[in-house]
């Protein structure tokens, strides 16, 4: 079957412009190829070493308390397969395909390979059980997604439950620090989503570019924010606490999240002229969010619970930060709800 020519005037290449508002050329040249150049060199030293990694982690598994030491050496293995070919995948696609129309949506599903295996090899290796309700609310219109975020593991979900099953582009809004990640790095930037740069440095131009990133989405694809701003934690709440008592009301009201950043969520929600919103609550992953986690066998036979909910864009309120403090009230209930049945179910 022929391609069709790429057309620039009829594309959605122009949210590029917004990239490069955001990257510099010749830093991200830089990044690459020290991020690819560590990937070749990890992926090298495992391969050789193997047969000494693979069998000295599972006696430290059988002899000392950390037991899923060899789960957690075999996903290092499978996400350095899918991160190598994922490169390769993404490689390809730019060589033959950036002049098609089917560039983007080619890259699109090496993204949706890459996040489905990841997805798939942590619930093989650390049988994973997986529930989820709601599932009809990510159905509709498309929508702004605010998830809960408690690991780097969980940034999948919303590809696999939501853009996957719809079929459809999901923009996402992720902290820069996540470039150090090939993968991520070239398919999110060749993407339109949005890196953004937490320091505070210039806080302005940050959020202008989340609003001109929901700008220009069309109403054929939905956009993602973590309300929160990074992964929540025990630590992260307790060090919040001690920077800034004014937040201790805030961490009291929702025990196991961390209280929604009002720069970003808000901004979105308030440039925000006919999308749906769409939360996802979920628990299970918190047991993925540190090394230690992953070793000491507390992960291994995890249930996970995931439930959406969606609010139509006409039951959105004035007062976004009341709603958005109120639909964080309701996040709080779901997870204390699929907390409950976690541990009956591990009964």
């Amino acid at each position: 079957m022929n391609r069709e020519a790429f057309d620039p005037q009829t594309s959605i290449i122009p949210y590029l412009r917004l990239n490069t508002m955001n990257i510099d050329k010749a830093s991200k040249i830089r990044r690459r190829i020290l991020s690819i150049s560590i990937l070749c060199l990890l992926a090298f030293l495992l391969i050789s070493l193997s047969p000494i990694i693979l069998s000295l982690g599972l006696l430290l598994s059988i002899l000392t308390q950390y037991s899923s030491l060899i789960n957690a050496i075999l996903f290092l293995y499978g996400y350095l397969y899918f991160e190598f070919l994922g490169v390769i995948a993404l490689t390809f696609n730019w060589l033959f395909d950036r002049k098609h129309r089917q560039f983007l949506d080619n890259t699109r599903k090496i993204q949706t390979w890459w996040s489905s295996g990841l997805l798939g090899l942590g619930r093989l290796i650390y049988r994973l059980d997986f529930h989820v309700t709601g599932i009809e609310q990510v159905e509709g219109p498309s929508a702004i997604m605010m998830p809960r975020h408690t690991s780097l593991a969980d940034t999948v979900l919303p590809i696999i439950f939501f853009a996957h099953k719809r079929n459809q582009g999901l923009r996402y809004i992720l902290k820069k620090e996540l470039l150090i990640l090939p993968c991520l790095d070239i398919a999110g930037n060749r993407l339109p989503n949005l890196f953004v740069d937490r320091s505070g440095s210039n806080t302005i131009r940050e959020l202008g570019m989340i609003k001109t990133l929901l700008d220009e989405t069309p109403d054929s694809e939905s956009i993602l924010i973590y309300p929160e701003g990074t992964r929540s934690s025990p630590a992260k709440r307790k060090s919040l606490a001690k920077k800034n008592p004014d937040m201790v009301s805030f961490l009291n009201r929702w025990p196991d999240l961390l209280p929604p950043r009002t720069g970003g969520p808000l901004t979105i929600l308030k440039a925000n002229t006919g999308k749906d919103i769409v939360f996802l609550a979920h628990v299970g992953f918190e047991g993925s969010a540190s090394a230690v986690d992953l070793i000491d066998g507390s992960w291994v036979n995890q249930q996970i619970y995931l439930h959406f909910w969606r609010i139509p864009f006409y039951k959105v309120p004035e007062d976004k930060e009341k709603f958005l403090f109120e639909q964080w009230d309701l996040m709080q209930q779901h997870v204390n709800k699929m907390q409950t049945n976690q541990l009956t179910s591990n009964q």
